[in-house]
């Protein structure tokens, strides 16, 4: 809906307030004389940025979100979570929004409501950021010397990754990851080699980003998320004809699209506004833009990582992803420092051909542990009530800023001699991780669970 047809339906009193918030000299009673000075107000270019100058500053990063989200309805829920970001009580916000011309209230039913941004204001609210953050950010008119474009190399070491399973004996670890061996002789056969010595702490962005390099855990999580490869029982790793067979039918930007799809739901957990950023960087960098300017516009959404600092999430997790997804390049001169990077034609087709099919915001705050392959549940979100849960069969390790737990033998036996439910304890487990519970520790929950918690193990006691 457009703005004339948001404040046609609106109330009389939603647009008295409208009129209030604007400082409008008109009919209070009329809602003709009410929608005309309003629309003529807000269609004025030095009225409405100057309102935008106003709103931007009240609101701050609620309404950069809004303005750069893929939507323009809301349930109440998503748009409480959005203004929540303005540090006001939530109902208030909404009042305060609804007054202001920007912000309408639906009522799709007596019992629910949504909001909607008009999408002409919205549109209107993009291009006036866009238009701020331009005067931010360094760009360059011709090219760096040395640039780095991996194009469509991703989708080709995924197709490798596939053939190697089909074509050799891959045994697996009793955690279910590849052999180190494997991992190295995949790198040789890649197009882009990666580092094999990983840091002790690795966990959120991914099922197997505890086990092998980012790039690498990328593509074996795509793989097994479409049930192209098959962990069995026996610690064999295999591929599924039929699946590969489906996937491969697709157009190579359609898989390529669909891996992009894929890692901007999994990275999306761990950098919570990763769609706004590279929203914004969609918008800002066409042209050869320097790194470090690009990133001060972004910083606002950027946020640690456990033992991820800010940059490092930017750097490591944005910027390096995005460059072997395909979506962006990266250039410098060898007699400068200077980073530059630039959204590539196939990544605008990516990103703009073909909506991400991404969860929505509140999907993401229900997750809220990680278990490890070496049977700890690492806390990421405080809840005391899951953690009196998880501590039915588990024993608290660390209380630090990290809070760690471990499954043991003896703590199972000692839930299932209280009487307590280990099915549904396991079921936490799955539905409040970031990713899924690692095949070994599965199967020994599994197996615990049904010799009623018997030392089976023998992974400590």
């Amino acid at each position: 809906m457009r703005l004339s047809e948001c404040l046609n339906h609106a109330s009389i009193s939603t647009l008295q307030a409208i009129a209030r918030s604007l400082q409008l000299s008109c009919t209070m009673y009329s809602k003709l004389d009410l929608v005309q000075s309003i629309l003529e107000s807000l269609r004025n270019p030095l009225c409405l940025a100057e309102q935008f100058d106003r709103w931007h500053e009240e609101w701050g990063v609620s309404l950069r979100r809004i303005a750069l989200h893929r939507r323009n309805t809301f349930a109440k829920e998503e748009m409480e979570y959005l203004l929540a970001f303005a540090g006001d009580d939530t109902s208030h916000c909404l009042k305060r929004a609804l007054s202001q011309g920007w912000l309408f209230l639906q009522n799709d039913s007596p019992r629910r409501h949504s909001y909607i941004v008009p999408k002409d204001m919205q549109i209107a609210l993009r291009e006036h950021f866009h238009r701020h953050w331009r005067g931010e950010i360094q760009v360059r008119g011709d090219d760096p010397l040395v640039q780095v474009d991996e194009g469509m190399a991703a989708l080709n070491d995924l197709h490798t990754l596939l053939q190697y399973v089909q074509q050799r004996d891959v045994r697996l670890t009793a955690s279910g990851a590849m052999y180190k061996r494997h991992v190295l002789q995949l790198m040789e056969l890649f197009e882009v080699e990666e580092p094999t010595e990983l840091p002790q702490w690795r966990f959120g962005y991914g099922r197997r980003t505890y086990d092998y390099p980012d790039r690498l855990a990328l593509l074996y999580d795509f793989a097994y998320d479409e049930g192209m490869v098959v962990e069995r029982q026996d610690e064999r790793l295999t591929v599924d004809p039929a699946r590969l067979s489906d996937f491969l039918s697709l157009g190579r930007k359609a898989q390529l699209r669909r891996l992009l799809q894929f890692y901007m739901r999994t990275y999306r957990r761990p950098i919570p506004r990763l769609y706004d950023i590279i929203a914004t960087i969609l918008l800002l960098a066409d042209d050869w833009t320097s790194s470090a300017s690009l990133y001060a516009v972004c910083a606002p959404q950027v946020k640690a990582f456990y033992y991820d600092e800010p940059k490092d999430v930017w750097d490591k997790r944005i910027v390096k992803m995005l460059i072997h997804l395909g979506v962006a390049r990266l250039g410098y001169d060898d007699e400068s420092g200077e980073r530059w990077f630039q959204i590539t034609k196939l990544g605008q087709e990516l990103l703009t051909q073909d909506e991400a099919d991404l969860p929505d915001e509140l999907t993401y705050q229900q997750a809220a542990l990680v278990v490890q392959p070496n049977f700890e549940i690492v806390v990421m979100l405080p809840d005391a009530r899951m953690e009196a849960q998880i501590a039915e069969f588990a024993e608290l390790k660390s209380s630090g800023a990290l809070r760690v737990y471990r499954i043991l033998d003896r703590t199972v036996e000692r839930g299932l001699s209280l009487g307590r439910d280990f099915e549904a304890w396991r079921a936490l487990l799955a539905t409040r991780g970031m990713a899924p519970i690692p095949a070994n520790v599965d199967r020994m929950l599994a197996e615990w669970g049904g010799r009623g918690g018997i030392h089976a193990a023998g992974i400590g006691s």
